[in-house]
């Protein structure tokens, strides 16, 4: 059964309508290195991460020590996303475990990178539970990490291995800077002012 234009855009808009709802729902938190609760929510989002990407225990992508080194530098961040639910009993709303995260951290380039600096801010590592992917998350992270036009940010990924990522980062403007090997890319995107 052939869709008229008309029932596409009606149900293209509901599911704009429910993903913004999904996105209303959501509520972002800052972690660094100054944050009151970070001994308690730095194990928690690297739970997340672990669970997202099975991580080898043996490596810096599970490590709560490196996780906590890279977090020390003055302009570290994390961006983590929660989920606000109602109990259903008498309205009052909790904040549930992290689903999302993107993991920022400043890089210093052995090569000039071509706007020809040597310093970034990294977007080292993100990630977002199945079940809340294309709702919205990583854009609405990655807004809130990126709003200084002065400055150059960088990503990491292998088109092969992650090919949604690399098609949206592309869909995003960000550029091809260099191959780093192995089928690895690294890209880059001047910040933009979000207000």
């Amino acid at each position: 059964m052939a869709l008229d234009q008309g029932s596409k855009f009606e149900i293209w808009s509901h599911i704009a309508v429910v993903i913004r709802d999904i996105a209303m729902q959501l509520e972002a938190h800052v972690l660094n290195r100054a944050s009151t609760n970070l001994a308690a929510i730095l194990p928690e989002v690297l739970s997340l991460s672990n669970e997202i990407f099975s991580a080898d225990p043996s490596t810096k992508y599970a490590s709560l020590q490196y996780w906590t080194e890279q977090l020390s530098h003055d302009s570290s961040t994390i961006i983590y996303l929660t989920s606000i639910a109602s109990d259903g009993q008498d309205g009052d709303s909790y904040t549930s475990k992290p689903i999302a995260f993107l993991f920022v951290h400043p890089r210093a380039h052995s090569l000039p990178l071509k706007h020809g600096g040597k310093e970034t801010l990294h977007l080292w590592l993100a990630g977002v539970l199945p079940e809340w992917r294309k709702m919205g998350c990583l854009e609405r992270m990655t807004s809130l990490v990126m709003t200084d036009p002065s400055l150059t940010y960088t990503v990491c990924t292998t088109p092969s291995r992650f090919p949604v990522m690399w098609a949206w980062l592309l869909k995003r403007g960000w550029k091809h800077e260099r191959d780093l090997g192995e089928g690895k890319i690294m890209l880059s995107k001047e910040g933009e002012c979000n207000q």
